[in-house]
């Protein structure tokens, strides 16, 4: 169990810091003292439910991040991307897909040179 528990507090500094977000800014969000995400973040304890419910919450993530590090296999920014790709109609989508393609093409051809 020591070794989710550090995965923890590992993961959720890392997500915090890639947010942009100080641990006072965190806790004042979640209506927590900075004490309990330093103690969290150093792996001294675990959150209660309702502080890992808000923290991932807050910080936009989902609970697999924790539970299951080795399954996430996507940052929060592509997530970001593919949520708001599948808000999108099937056209908008088919658009979107056909831009990627041509800018990756693109960049690659850039690339090279």
């Amino acid at each position: 169990m020591q070794d989710n528990m550090i995965k923890m507090g590992d993961i959720l500094r890392a997500t915090r810091e890639s947010k942009g977000m100080t641990q006072a800014e965190l806790a004042d969000a979640i209506d927590a003292s900075g004490r309990t995400i330093m103690d969290i973040e150093n792996n001294k304890r675990y959150p209660t439910h309702e502080v890992f419910y808000k923290i991932i919450r807050t910080l936009d993530i989902s609970a697999d991040q924790f539970f299951w590090p080795e399954k996430v296999i996507y940052t929060p920014e592509q997530e970001q991307v593919i949520r708001e790709f599948l808000a999108c109609s099937e056209w908008e989508q088919d658009v979107i897909v056909k831009t990627m393609r041509t800018l990756i093409r693109s960049l690659r051809e850039e690339n090279r040179q």
